[in-house]
């Protein structure tokens, strides 16, 4: 009798779900269709990481109206414009 063997299919890792989603909502047709797409969430992405940043400096989430352990405060935000090797990004 033969002995069938079933291998597990691999789950995808978050990268390759990121590069699905990439490519099936902006439909690059070039590296520079590619680029520009990256471009497009490099800014959210480093906005979301310099927020993360700022409260874990501070100690508290943004529009926390808690009582504060420290004396350091938010005081607004402006625009920034990050160069980096790819691309230039304004947050």
């Amino acid at each position: 009798m033969e002995r069938i063997t079933l291998m597990a299919k691999r789950e995808k890792t978050p990268h390759e779900i990121f590069a699905e989603k990439f490519v099936s909502e902006l439909q690059p047709k070039t590296v520079e269709d590619v680029k520009e797409g990256l471009k497009s969430i490099f800014g959210p992405i480093f906005e979301s990481m310099l927020k993360g940043e700022l409260a874990a400096h501070l100690g508290y989430d943004s529009n926390d109206h808690n009582p504060k352990a420290t004396t350091n405060r938010r005081n607004g935000s402006n625009k920034k414009t990050l160069k980096s090797s790819p691309c230039t990004v304004k947050t």
